[in-house]
């Protein structure tokens, strides 16, 4: 009598492959977010902070000259605290007559509490972009409106920054709108570099 064949590899039935193979995909897919969530790395060091300057598109400003340069210090491990996680510099050249213009001067990223409870705190647009978060910041002039600050952590290692103020409706005509009243946005991109930016 012939000795009996060894059993060979069990064989997922066909109806049960894709449960296996769904599953499959959300644990890779659940490991892969785990590790976006990791942002460390873009924590600014001593002497180090993002630089750069605002787009320089016209339809893609209001309330901001071509001329503005931004920097940001960053503690990525603090971005969903109480407390700020970085702070915001702007910095306008003076052109002829005008000055130089500081809008942010050390502008703290202040947390907006009841925002950590809402789908808008993990604000998702675009590719490229590991994580968002909306930030309020206070203007250099006391009198001035605050802001707001979205940042996004990009893949390739730097940070956009879009800063805006929605202002005041527009006045009747001849009637002046102060300085800190009016729109403002601005998209920055920001790369990390040693120093502070030149400014």
């Amino acid at each position: 009598m012939s000795a009996a064949a060894a059993p060979g590899p069990r064989r997922v039935p066909l109806r049960l492959a894709p449960l296996v193979l769904a599953g499959a995909a959300s644990a890779a897919a659940a490991g892969g977010a785990a590790g976006c969530d990791d942002v460390s790395r873009f924590s600014t060091a001593d002497g180090e902070a993002y630089c750069g300057a605002i787009t320089l598109g016209g339809a893609f400003r209001a309330g901001l000259s071509p001329r503005v340069q931004m920097r940001l210090s960053l503690d990525a491990d603090a971005l969903d605290g109480p407390e700020p996680p970085g702070a915001l510099w702007t910095y306008e050249a003076p052109d002829g007559a005008a000055p130089e213009r500081r809008l942010l001067d050390g502008a703290p990223l202040r947390p907006i509490g009841a925002l950590a409870h809402d789908p808008l705190s993990r604000l998702d647009f675009g590719e490229g972009r590991e994580r968002n978060a909306i930030y309020a910041v206070s203007a250099s002039d006391p009198a001035a409106e605050p802001l707001l600050a979205i940042l996004s952590l990009r893949t390739d290692a730097s940070v956009e920054v879009r800063l805006l103020r929605p202002g005041r409706e527009p006045l009747a005509p001849g009637e002046a709108q102060a300085e800190g009243e009016r729109q403002v946005f601005g998209n920055f991109r920001l790369t990390r570099r040693t120093g502070t930016c030149g400014f």
